[in-house]
């Protein structure tokens, strides 16, 4: 433990002179001193940066959140540490945990995190496409994970292949809330400025031919015969395990009112893909659903 001493004797004469400043100066005094406290804190943030990679390249997982409390304290504004504690929390020790409904809540507390940082950096590319991707990959919240995703696409100071995979995952994400028709724009985008990548085209071409009919006769009113449609997709040996018609599906039979019909798919979905959370994100909000009609009718 010594060769945390400087770190921690840095730290506490911080905290010292900057509550002994506050106490004991005039307001006048305290704004010309305050950017010198700061800088010091963020010499120290950084410090404690550089320890926290350690403790990440060494394993020591569970040691690296309290100094990235610390970082982020002294340093609101530093951006890049907020991004490296929310991802942290949310897969790192959240992969730790054998408890699964506590597991959920590592999740929720990294995006807390990410979006404590972005309330000081509100438009940090980072930040907003960090805290959506794990809206979507852990999560399993599409309409959370879209609205950040959005907000990353638009952020400024991004790098091409920045906006190329903002639009990825947007299409991705579209493509299980579901709304085939923002998920089609993004890949016609994605395609536009890529003309010569199979992913982007091949998309287009999938979900023009596949799904755009069957959603359009949802919207319309016509459920049954867009059950149809996605019913015959699934029934394809290639398709049987596919995961954006059962998607749709389920947000047909929600749409007719059948919540029983759109969470036995749900349910289902999670059995054969454990690595399909918006599957089970949905489940349960639809199971919250359920309950809240049945308290209804009772009453």
């Amino acid at each position: 433990m010594r060769r945390y001493y400087p770190i921690v004797v840095l730290l506490c004469l911080w905290l010292f002179t900057t509550t002994f400043v506050n106490l004991k100066s005039s307001p006048a005094v305290i704004s010309e001193q305050t950017n010198g406290y700061r800088m010091l804190g963020r010499l120290i943030a950084k410090t404690l940066w550089q320890q926290s990679e350690i403790f990440r390249d060494t394993g020591r997982w569970w040691m690296v959140l309290p100094l990235l409390r610390i970082t982020t304290f002294l340093d609101p504004t530093f951006a890049e540490a907020f991004d490296f504690a929310g991802w942290h929390v949310a897969y790192n020790l959240r992969a730790e945990e054998k408890d699964e409904r506590q597991r959920v809540q590592w999740v929720k507390l990294g995006i807390q995190v990410y979006e404590q940082g972005l309330e000081r950096s509100p438009n940090d590319f980072s930040l907003l496409f960090g805290l959506g991707w794990t809206a979507y990959d852990k999560l399993g919240d599409t309409v959370l994970a879209a609205y950040y995703l959005e907000r990353a696409l638009n952020a400024p100071g991004k790098f091409t292949k920045d906006i190329d995979w903002s639009r990825h995952m947007l299409a991705h994400v579209y493509e299980r809330m579901p709304n085939m028709r923002l998920a089609l724009k993004h890949w016609e985008e994605a395609a536009l400025d890529a003309p010569y990548n199979p992913v982007a085209r091949g998309a287009t071409i999938t979900i023009d031919e596949r799904y755009t009919a069957a959603e359009a006769m949802s919207q319309n009113g016509y459920y049954e015969e867009a059950i149809q449609v996605l019913e015959n997709i699934i029934r394809h040996p290639d398709k049987k395990f596919a995961t954006i018609p059962r998607h749709m599906l389920a947000q047909i039979y929600k749409d007719m009112g059948d919540l029983e019909s759109a969470l036995a798919i749900m349910r289902q979905m999670t059995e054969w893909h454990k690595m399909e959370p918006r599957a089970e994100f949905k489940a349960d909000q639809l199971e919250q659903e359920l309950k809240q009609r049945r308290l209804q009718v009772r009453e």
